[in-house]
């Protein structure tokens, strides 16, 4: 293979590598935007509960169930999606 030759296969392995590291950081960045929109639609619903409480108000059964579900499931979601890029853990990996 030419010199030539060899610095173009080179020059388009660089390239490669770099576009899929950018578009790989695309994607992280738009995973987390689109993570933490979720996170705060759950956390605004708590919040407006949370609210009423401390003022006074009492929630009625359906919407403390409510409050005590959206808390159960904001705190598993934002556990899932901070270990979304975590490998999956295998047989071989002791706790």
């Amino acid at each position: 293979m030419s010199i030539g030759n060899r610095v173009m296969c080179e020059l388009g392995d660089v390239m490669r590598t770099g576009a899929v590291r950018v578009l790989g950081d695309t994607y992280t960045d738009g995973f987390n935007h689109s993570a933490t929109i979720c996170l705060d639609v759950l956390a605004d619903a708590i919040d407006g509960l949370m609210v009423r409480m401390q003022s006074g108000d009492y929630l009625s059964d359906q919407e403390q169930a409510l409050f005590s579900r959206l808390t159960e499931l904001k705190a598993e979601m934002d556990k899932r999606l901070r270990n979304v890029f975590e490998p999956e853990p295998t047989g071989d990996t002791l706790p």
